[in-house]
């Protein structure tokens, strides 16, 4: 190779290497800022990162205290709860005990109040004539002071409960006829003594059998009569209508019902307070309680029971004209299920107070009650009607007694009793073939609602609650034993 040829070739490997150089410089250059770049983002990154890291540690140390925060929280409603739980099973017993405390009460005060109401219905009747009229008076204002002091019993036993929730409401099917002979036999002695007339007026076509709760629907009526002879004067005049009315249950059709009509010609309410005197508490004017008495529980007790049995209780009054209050029960009052239903289909039936059923000829009857004061007084009722009264003072006498005498034709059982109730009196006789048909009428003074459900299951044919009324509890024993 000659000199010309090497010379062009080291031209060229120069200019190689130079471009060589200096593309290596642009990419050093390139990669040096490259690297400034990235360095500076590192540094951006680094700080963000620690950013980052200080957020997260500072979020993490919240949620730790969170954490703690919502497990104290925890174990606080924990223990909220489990004192609920203990508070709420301390009210329950509390609750528990106030209801079987009620339950003694009522029993204790009917028990004495049941013996002393017959005794003195006995008395004021005084068939032998050797009562004075001023002892008769008396007897009389004795009976009344009693039944005033029922009524305030039941008031008082009703509110309880309907603080409790407990109100309750028993439909059955039941003789109209038993509500407005117990209601004259409770107001006749309290008309004389006041002098104020009163009549039980029951309208024709009215059904012998009706579907209600007995006890809440004479509750009703009982204290609609009361305050009537209350607010009522002397020479007044005090009635009881019964009869049907439409009952609109819709646009489309309507049906009757059965409506209970207090009637009185006292002093009357004014307008503005005919709403105010359903209140609990309430009367019609401050006054009213200190002049008449009572507790202004009556009305408020009355309205609330008629809603539960899905009717209403009005009232229609000016002052000084007298009031009119109307107990209206739908028409399901009228639907029963007895199949010996009849109509009265007389004309207006007028009720008095005279007593014309037969008495009995000596049928034997068996009376078992644990309480002297009970037996003397039913057994001085019963013996006045003609009837032979045997007594036992426990189950287990009354079960031996009935061994060794058949001629036993009604069983009048006390359900409260020591060692062995009357419902395990029943067992055991419904257990023998000889007394399985044999009538029994259980009496009680408990005012617990199952009772009777209890009773009935235990063989009884019939169940009344103390006290009893006279009429009444005559007409239960001729339903099963005939004069």
């Amino acid at each position: 190779m000659n000199d010309k040829a090497w010379e062009k070739r080291y031209e060229r490997e120069k200019a190689a290497r130079l471009q060589a150089e200096k593309i290596a410089e642009e990419k050093t250059r390139e990669i040096y800022y490259r690297n400034l770049e990235l360095k500076k983002l590192a540094e951006t990154l680094e700080e963000q990162v620690k950013e980052r890291t200080a957020q997260l540690e500072s979020n993490n140390h919240r949620l730790v205290e969170s954490r703690n925060t919502l497990r104290t929280h925890q174990y606080e409603l924990q223990e909220i709860n489990q004192r609920l739980q203990e508070k709420a099973a301390e009210l329950e017993k509390i609750s528990h005990h106030k209801s079987q405390f009620l339950a003694n009460v009522s029993h204790e005060l009917r028990t004495p109040l049941n013996s002393l109401m017959i005794l003195a219905s006995i008395l004021a009747e005084n068939h032998e004539g050797n009562l004075t009229s001023d002892q008769v008076h008396s007897v009389q204002i004795i009976f009344n002071s009693a039944n005033e002091l029922l009524g305030i019993i039941e008031d008082i036993l009703d509110i309880s409960k309907a603080e409790a929730g407990e109100l309750s409401i028993y439909q059955e099917d039941i003789l109209l006829g038993d509500i407005w002979r117990s209601l004259t036999d409770q107001f006749m002695p309290i008309s004389k003594e006041r002098e104020v007339d009163f009549e039980v007026i029951c309208a024709p076509n009215l059904p012998e059998w009706i579907h209600t709760d007995w006890k809440r629907l004479k509750q009703i009526l009982k204290n609609l009569l009361a305050n009537a002879f209350k607010f009522t004067p002397k020479g007044g005049s005090v009635k009881l209508l019964i009869h049907k009315e439409t009952w609109r249950v819709g646009k489309d059709f309507s049906s009757e019902g059965l409506v209970f009509q207090v009637t009185d010609s006292g002093i009357g309410i004014p307008k503005d307070k005919h709403e105010s005197i359903f209140h609990m508490f309430k009367q019609a004017d401050g006054s009213t309680s200190r002049k008449y008495g009572g507790t202004g529980l009556g009305l408020s007790i009355s309205r609330k029971l008629a809603r539960m049995l899905e009717g209403d209780l009005t009232l229609e009054s000016k002052k000084s004209q007298g009031s009119t209050f109307s107990l209206i029960l739908p028409p399901l009052t009228l639907v029963t299920t007895e199949k010996s239903i009849r109509n009265v289909n007389s004309e207006f039936i007028i009720v008095s107070e005279e007593d014309i059923t037969e008495p009995f000829t000596g049928q034997e009857v068996l009376l078992v009650d644990d309480d002297l004061r009970n037996s003397f007084a039913l057994s001085r009722l019963l013996e006045s009607y003609g009837l032979k009264v045997h007594l036992a003072e426990s189950g287990q006498q009354a079960l031996d007694f009935l061994e060794e005498n058949k001629r036993i034709e009604l069983l009048i059982l006390d359900m409260m009793m020591p060692v062995m109730d009357g419902c395990e009196v029943l067992k055991h006789l419904r257990g023998k073939v000889e007394f399985r048909l044999m009538p029994v009428i259980m009496l009680t003074a408990s005012m617990l609602k199952d009772d009777e459900l209890l009773c009935r299951a235990a063989g009884a044919d019939d169940y009344l609650q103390k006290p009893v009324e006279i009429r009444v509890l005559m007409d239960h024993i001729r339903s099963w034993i005939s004069a």
